[in-house]
């Protein structure tokens, strides 16, 4: 086990120093600077503002800073909001951001291994139909497209749920319905697939002989072993559905980074853009790896560092 996680660590390491290059080479690619724009300034406080910055430096000094100040997770000032940091930023945005990311996988988890258990036990009936129909719908129809309607009809027609903003349990439900949609519908299809395999194998054949409740069956044999499939994509999901609530948190006005990173885009603030990218990545390959460290915990018949060393 820590052989495995030695490994990992180093790859997350090697993984983020790759993440991190990318990002400064795709920054610095774009022609100008964030100051280009900037015509009601004198030249001299334009050069003023690139040495505060450290963009007067060539490219090769500029990239060995930009390391530095990562190591020490220095992600420096904001060009926009000159008074904050981006440290400031993530550890105001981020919590909200993750908030919202943990209802919709949670919510994306119960909701998909529950259609997909249906699904499975009703085999070529009208509840497996119904489920399906569901989950081809909830892949077909993007996050960004599902948010106005839920706000339409819920919000608006039927004024059973708010429109926007955050703080209040009844807030939460309709940005995280958007959000977990599709990850509801690639569960359920990936659960409904593991328990028709798992359903034919001896060992619930053995626990049916011996008598056992179908719903002990199903809670205790067949669904325990069906999700370790659905563990594998949670990484995934997780990383889909903090991408996608950038934009959900625009739609409904949610003080999370969506709102700090989408105007960091539009001003050109490279430290917000390339500081936001770096957390990102390094959280994502964090879950990654508590999702692999997971697999043992869900069937101890998995061992984590020989599956590694296969």
């Amino acid at each position: 086990m820590l052989h495995f996680i030695g490994r990992r660590v180093v790859l997350m390491l090697l993984s983020l120093w790759v993440i991190a290059t990318l990002t400064f080479v795709l920054m610095k690619s774009i022609p100008g600077d964030p100051f280009t724009s900037e015509k009601k300034y004198p030249p001299q406080t334009i050069a003023n503002l690139k040495a505060q910055y450290g963009l007067d430096k060539s490219i090769p000094e500029q990239y060995v800073t930009y390391l530095k100040n990562l190591v020490t997770f220095d992600l420096g000032f904001s060009i926009n909001n000159t008074s904050r940091t981006v440290n400031d930023m993530l550890s105001d945005g981020f919590p909200i951001s993750a908030e919202l990311g943990g209802y919709s996988v949670f919510l994306a988890l119960c909701a998909g291994v529950l259609m997909g258990s249906v699904a499975a036990l009703w085999q070529g009936r009208l509840p497996d139909y119904a489920m399906m129909i569901l989950a081809v719908i909830g892949i077909s129809v993007p996050s960004f497209v599902l948010a106005p309607f839920l706000q339409k009809y819920l919000g608006l027609e039927w004024r059973l749920l708010p429109l926007a903003g955050w703080g209040k349990p009844e807030q939460i439900i309709l940005p995280a319905s958007a959000l977990a949609l599709g990850q509801v519908a690639l569960i359920a299809r990936l659960m409904r697939s593991s328990m028709l395999d798992v359903v034919t194998q001896d060992y619930i054949r053995t626990a049916r002989a011996k008598g056992l409740p179908p719903w002990r069956v199903v809670s205790r044999h067949t669904i325990r072993n069906a999700i370790i499939p659905v563990v594998t994509i949670m990484g995934p999901a997780i990383a889909a559905v903090l991408t996608g609530s950038f934009v959900i948190e625009k739609i409904f006005s949610i003080p999370g980074m969506g709102k700090y990173f989408v105007e960091s885009i539009t001003n050109r603030d490279y430290p917000v853009i390339m500081g936001t990218t770096i957390f990102y990545a390094s959280f994502l390959i964090l879950m990654n790896l508590i999702v692999d460290l997971m697999y043992g915990w869900i069937d101890p018949r998995i061992k984590v560092s020989g599956r590694e060393g296969s």
